[in-house]
């Protein structure tokens, strides 16, 4: 199980977790998958007190779904609120915990990108991706991936050692909902731990996003590989339709002024830029830029020094 360290000091302050649970309520609408509007708040199922939904559409639609799990969402919600409880959390804040953390990872640089690419890497072996930061390094908090198959966390005794018996369940039930498929979501489980206190755990079901890293790695894999204009006009989509307007609108102007200025390709006003191995390399590595993903570089073909400005190979 592969794990990669994050600098999470400027993401995670000073945090203290109460309570080993997962989140009673989630911020995304279980049917539609939409934040709230500003302002607006999601709608809770007053069952289980844990699906959310923007509307009471959304939520009539979801029922037929919805039913089957409700009970058991509804006796994991209980279970986890009552271990908060017991270690001196308070109710209402029990749920705002959650979010609170939840948020905290995503301010992490590039780390829900990492998550998306090894959940869609390992997608075969229906795993669940952990994210686990902690206090415990001098220089501050760090959180490491790690990619466990469902043969471990579904199977393994050895699992329990991390997470109870309610969380595996809750983790079960969200594999089992009749919308997930390992071709289109993933499950995801952040967790928090500090000296002398009980971990805090968060699962989620996640979306591959159309325009998110998993389509960016492929996009870079054909530039590296050819120098093929449709690849490059892949390219100049995905910043369009991945990024903010005007990171995008810059991004893209900084491609077609370096391919005019430095490789020296002509064209016409919002056009493609003529393909090159330099220029696709550029472009190459601007997506992974903006997508905060540590990337290696590996230099293939050297027949001499010549190929490296006279300077010795390594």
């Amino acid at each position: 199980m592969d794990s990669v360290p994050r600098d999470l000091r400027d993401a995670l302050p000073n945090v203290d977790p109460e309570a080993n649970q997962f989140p009673a309520r989630l911020a995304r609408c279980f049917k539609c998958k939409t934040l709230p509007a500003p302002g607006s708040k999601l709608r809770y199922c007053g069952r289980c007190e844990t699906a959310a939904y923007c509307s009471k559409p959304c939520a009539r639609a979801d029922w037929n779904a919805h039913k089957h799990v409700c009970e058991s969402l509804r006796d994991v919600h209980e279970k986890s609120l009552a271990a908060f409880l017991m270690q001196g959390g308070r109710a209402k804040d029990f749920n705002q915990r959650s979010y609170d953390i939840q948020s905290w990872f995503i301010n992490v640089p590039g780390l829900t990108n990492e998550i998306e690419l090894l959940a869609w890497n390992h997608r075969s072996n229906a795993p669940i991706i952990s994210a686990l930061a902690s206090d415990i390094e001098v220089d501050g908090s760090t959180a490491q991936l790690q990619m466990i198959p469902r043969s471990f966390w579904d199977e393994d005794p050895r699992f329990l050692d991390n997470f109870t018996p309610e969380q595996r369940e809750g983790i079960r039930m969200q594999f089992s909902e009749s919308s997930f498929s390992s071709s289109t979501k993933y499950v995801c489980v952040l967790r928090y731990a500090q000296p002398g206190k009980p971990r805090s755990a968060f699962a989620s079901t996640r979306d591959f996003r159309a325009n998110g890293p998993v389509r960016a790695a492929m996009i870079v894999k054909a530039l590296t590989a050819a120098t093929k204009p449709e690849d490059l006009a892949d390219a100049l989509a995905w910043f369009e339709n991945a990024l903010p307007a005007q990171q995008a609108q810059a991004g893209l102007q900084f491609i077609r002024n370096r391919a005019t200025l430095v490789h020296g390709c002509t064209m016409s006003q919002g056009s493609v830029p003529v393909p090159t191995r330099a220029l696709n390399n550029e472009v190459a590595y601007m997506m992974m830029n903006a997508l905060n993903i540590a990337f290696d570089i590996c230099l293939t073909g050297l027949c001499g020094a010549a190929h490296l400005n006279g300077r010795k190979g390594v």
